[in-house]
């Protein structure tokens, strides 16, 4: 499935993000919100680019994952850029109960990025992690950025979107919104 271009604007005070004891934002915007099954996911991909600057400015590809009744929050993957440390990174936050954070540097402002469900081999021990690519020049990186082992720990239906994020606001009168440009968005099903 390929979808249109989409500039997506993301006001001030906007993110995902679960954080102990309390912090619990999960207010950002998210378009293009598709459902699909676990079993029929293989892989999703978008090139982002924003006017990044202020600090933790973001936006790429977002994920929903089933839900787990005994688990008290929803899990989800943002991944795409953010803005650290004055300059774009790759980044990528996994949350399940609680949010992780990864980072790598990158060169501009724009990056393609690529979320891939790893081919099945029981016998060998694979078949259950979604892994993360950086696409350069159209080619995947042979090296994955980072394996998420539980995103296919239940079967269900999925939701696959692109987000923007702006989580830090200048003063209660501030409504400067980031417009983050999302194109290229693909989702794939297996083909198996």
């Amino acid at each position: 499935m390929k979808f249109d271009d989409h500039v997506l604007p993301a006001a001030p005070r906007t993110d995902f993000w679960h954080k102990p004891p309390a912090v619990n934002s999960v207010n950002a915007p998210v378009h293009h919100l598709t459902s699909i099954h676990t079993k029929e996911f293989q892989s999703a991909r978008v090139t982002v680019s924003a006017d990044w600057t202020r600090l933790y400015d973001q936006g790429g590809l977002f994920i929903y994952f089933p839900e787990i009744p005994t688990l008290s929050k929803r899990r989800w993957l943002k991944t795409g850029i953010e803005f650290y440390h004055g300059k774009p990174n790759l980044s990528t936050v996994a949350s399940r109960e609680w949010s992780d954070w990864s980072l790598n540097k990158i060169e501009g402002h724009s990056i393609t990025i690529e979320v891939d469900r790893e081919k099945e081999d029981l016998e060998k021990g694979f078949g259950s992690s979604l892994f993360v690519y950086r696409v350069v020049d159209g080619v995947r990186d042979e090296v994955p950025i980072r394996e998420v082992t539980w995103a296919f720990e239940v079967e269900g239906e999925m939701q696959v979107g692109v987000y923007a994020a702006r989580p830090i606001h200048t003063g209660d009168n501030d409504e400067e919104k980031l417009d983050v440009a999302l194109t290229n968005f693909v989702v794939e099903k297996r083909k198996d």
